[in-house]
């Protein structure tokens, strides 16, 4: 079975179409622009509760296959991951927090959920 068919889910890509400074040479805040909707197929490796102080948090190892040749860079922002009937599967937004990872017939990513 090739890693294509595999990919039954749907990311909803987006890159930060903001690569300008302010005034005082700081980073203007990104601006999200979808890129493309890309098949991949999403799985969470782990979880574990983590007790910050007096806090539960859950921390999560999310991970997700692409095509190879998928346009995606460390960065980027998946706005949501759906199943092929549109049903949302795993809310974004999510960061591809690493450089993408080439394997022999796909891409992955380690994915991080981000504040809104």
């Amino acid at each position: 079975m090739s890693s294509r068919n595999v990919m039954r889910h749907r990311a909803t890509i987006e890159r930060n179409s903001e690569a300008g400074t302010d005034p005082h040479g700081n980073p203007l805040p990104p601006v999200w622009a979808e890129l493309a909707t890309l098949a991949c197929f999403a799985w969470s490796r782990q979880s574990r509760q983590a007790y910050p102080g007096d806090r539960t948090a859950l921390v999560e190892d999310l991970r997700a296959m692409f095509p190879l040749g998928a346009d995606l860079r460390q960065g980027d922002r998946i706005a949501s991951i759906r199943d092929r009937t549109g049903t949302v599967i795993i809310e974004g937004p999510l960061r591809v927090d690493a450089e993408p990872q080439f394997k022999h017939n796909h891409v992955e990513v380690a994915l991080k959920r981000v504040a809104s």
